[in-house]
C-alpha cells in the first residue's frame, strides 16, 4: 500500500443522522495518521469505512487506486487479511482459544486447509516473543491482564504483515504504563517495518508522534495537518 484515499466519504444512517458527511483525506505509506474529535465525530465509523468493516452510504475509499468501496465481500475479505490489521479498544480477542491460537487466527482465516499448522504457528511464536508474550502463550484472554490483552491483540494484527494497521482507541482499557509501552512499540514499527498506521483516539500524547493529524467535529473534516 502506498497510498489511501479518501474521497468525500458520507455515512448515513436511518432518520437522516450522519456519521460521517464529505470527509476527504489521505494517508500515504509510513504514516502515523492519527484522527481526533470529541466523543460522536465519527472516529469508529471512518476507521471501519477505511477497515472496509462498513461501507459509505456515499463517496469512496481508494487504495493504489482501486475503489475499496465497491469490491465483492470475498475480494473485500482477501484485501483486509492481506494488507490491514485492526487493534481495538476491547481487544476482541476469543475467550475460548489460548493466545497462540487468537494470534494464529487470522493466518487459519486466510487458509482454512491449515496445511501450514507448524509455520503458523512459529510466526506467531516468533511475534509473542517479540513483545514479551512468550510465557503466556497457552494462557486463555481471562488470565490475562489489560497490557497483556493488548500486547496480543498487537501480534494477531500483524501475523499477516499487513501494511496498514487501524486502530480504534487502543489505550482506553489499559493502564498508563501500558499506555507508554504501547507508543513505543507503535513508534518502532513505524520505524523499523514501515507499519502504516490510522489511529483514532482521545489520548493527545499520540499527536507527539503523528505524522498526519484529522480533526473530525459531528461527522465533518474540521481541520487536517501535516507534521514532519
Amino acid at each position: 500500500m502506498n497510498k489511501l484515499l479518501v474521497s468525500d466519504v458520507t455515512r448515513e444512517y436511518p432518520g437522516g443522522v450522519f456519521a460521517l458527511s464529505g470527509v476527504s483525506f489521505e494517508v500515504v505509506k509510513g504514516d502515523i495518521a492519527v484522527v481526533v474529535g470529541p466523543s460522536g465525530s465519527g472516529k469508529t465509523t471512518l476507521l471501519n469505512i477505511l477497515g472496509l468493516l462498513d461501507r459509505p452510504t456515499r463517496g469512496s475509499v481508494f487504495m493504489d487506486g482501486l475503489d475499496l468501496t465497491h469490491l465483492g465481500e470475498k475480494e473485500a475479505a482477501r484485501i483486509m487479511n492481506a494488507s490491514f490489521g485492526f487493534i481495538f479498544q476491547f481487544f476482541y480477542l476469543i475467550p475460548e482459544l489460548t493466545v497462540i491460537e487468537n494470534v494464529m487466527l487470522p493466518l487459519w482465516i486466510r487458509d482454512k486447509t491449515s496445511l501450514k499448522l507448524k509455520n503458523y504457528r512459529a510466526q506467531a511464536e516468533c511475534l509473542l516473543d517479540e513483545f514479551g508474550m512468550s510465557g503466556r502463550r497457552d494462557f486463555y484472554p481471562s488470565q490475562l491482564s489489560g497490557g497483556e490483552l493488548q500486547r496480543v491483540a498487537i501480534c494477531r494484527s500483524l501475523v499477516c504483515e499487513p501494511d496498514v494497521i487501524f486502530a480504534d482507541e487502543p489505550t482506553g482499557s489499559i493502564d498508563r504504563k501500558s499506555t507508554e509501552m504501547f507508543f513505543e512499540l507503535v513508534r518502532k514499527l513505524n520505524r523499523e517495518k514501515g507499519v502504516t498506521f490510522v489511529i483514532g483516539t482521545h489520548n493527545e500524547k499520540f499527536l507527539d508522534f503523528a505524522t498526519e493529524v484529522i480533526s473530525l467535529n459531528k461527522g465533518e473534516l474540521a481541520d487536517i495537518s501535516r507534521r514532519g
